[in-house]
């Protein structure tokens, strides 16, 4: 075939995250249907959600030096096969404290897997071009903020929740396919193995924390993926509890978000520059009108058209952070650590105070809380950009 000529390299990458992909979203969209059935509150489902975040923590940067010193190949084994079991293990839960536990390791195989997988993107990142580093962030948008969704919803109404996860794990397996199939590069490339020196590691990721280009790109990343959390989390809640209607619903407009998001990404990668902050500005004003719209909304239809706009703002944050961060120099496994960090704290502190503010205030005032995150980026972008303009004037 013609398009796999020369792109063999990027469409294994993309065949893993959609499969990955399609796991963790058929997860995320369980996990609080699942813990309102065990009858939980805002409050424990934000923190179900958010204590995932906690093991990512407890593992990220141990991972990037794994991945350094172990390899992508026998790392990404090792999360995917824990990851599985964990899924399965869910299922059998019958309370919220125990969830609350699972969650935690639950955090920890995914942090593991997405932190070998993007070490190993990050190396190739040269060879397969960044305008194509799109199409890799975009196909686990479209696994498990596209596909999942509308599987999911299927499955939900056909299966029972034990079914739901095993179908769940078996996508998480699946890349080992794709991963032993004969390809050039990629998570299959030999492994140079380093001698792991605690001294040395801890002087690399203090230097690489100095970097201000991954600074940024992390704190942008942890707020979207703060937002992206309490979205999948709450829309749930806000559609089943306060909206009254079905599952599938919550499932719809997460697919929804999915979509605009994949398209976003696999589309506008060509708009890339050196210098992106005016689409980070550009994202950060559609965030805030966005979750306005959600905070205040009780019409479905418009809640629908939110959605849809948020996902392209979260779309273009991502593809501004994951180019940043692809072409910084430096081992790519601590790169990713320290960016995998970013995530991690907004997968805390967003659902966990989502959830405490949805129990004091109403669900739907967890996505205007938000807005003033974006309104202080957007301020910060903006007048980042005039100090430029009046330097440049000064100079001429």
């Amino acid at each position: 075939m013609k398009i796999l000529k020369g792109n063999e390299l990027i469409f294994k990458f993309i065949l893993i995250n959609l499969s990955t992909g399609i796991a963790m979203g058929m997860v995320n969209l369980i996990i609080p249907i699942y813990a309102l059935s065990l009858n939980a509150s805002s409050t424990e489902i934000g923190l179900i959600k958010g204590i995932s975040g906690v093991g990512d923590l407890l593992v990220v940067l141990p991972a990037g030096l794994l991945v350094d010193y172990l390899g992508s190949k026998k790392m990404y084994y090792i999360s995917a096969v824990l990851g599985s079991s964990i899924i399965i293990l869910i299922s059998y839960v019958s309370n919220i404290e125990l969830l609350l536990l699972i969650m935690v390791f639950f955090g920890m195989a995914k942090t593991l897997r997405t932190t070998s997988l993007n070490a190993d993107f990050f190396k190739n990142m040269k060879t397969i071009g960044m305008n194509k580093g799109g199409w890799y962030k975009g196909s686990m948008i479209g696994g498990s903020a596209l596909i999942a969704p509308i599987l999911g919803g299927i499955a939900l109404a056909a299966i029972s929740f034990k079914g739901y996860f095993a179908l769940a794990s078996m996508f998480l397996l699946a890349p080992f396919l794709i991963i032993l199939a004969r390809t050039n590069g990629g998570i299959n490339s030999p492994v140079i193995r380093k001698k792991i020196g605690l001294e040395d590691a801890t002087n690399h990721y203090m230097a690489l924390a100095k970097n201000k280009s991954l600074l940024s790109a992390t704190i942008i990343e942890s707020i979207n993926g703060a937002v992206f959390n309490i979205f999948s989390t709450f829309i749930i809640v806000l559609v089943i509890k306060d909206l009254g209607l079905s599952a599938g619903v919550a499932a719809m407009l997460i697919a929804f978000r999915g979509g605009a998001m994949f398209c976003t990404i696999f589309l506008c990668g060509q708009l890339l520059r050196k210098n992106n902050s005016n689409m980070y500005l550009f994202s950060f004003i559609l965030a805030i009108l966005t979750l306005l719209v959600l905070g205040m909304s009780k019409d479905i239809s418009q809640i629908a058209i939110a959605s849809v706009v948020l996902g392209i703002s979260s779309g273009l944050m991502s593809l501004i952070t994951f180019a940043q961060v692809g072409n910084i120099d430096g081992e790519k496994g601590k790169i990713a650590g320290i960016f995998a960090f970013g995530f991690a704290i907004g997968s805390i502190i967003g659902p966990t105070l989502g959830g405490i503010i949805g129990d004091a205030y109403g669900v739907q005032t967890i996505f205007i809380s938000f807005i003033p995150i974006f309104v202080a980026l957007a301020l910060f972008i903006f007048v980042s950009n005039k100090d430029k303009s009046n330097l440049n004037t000064w100079k001429t």
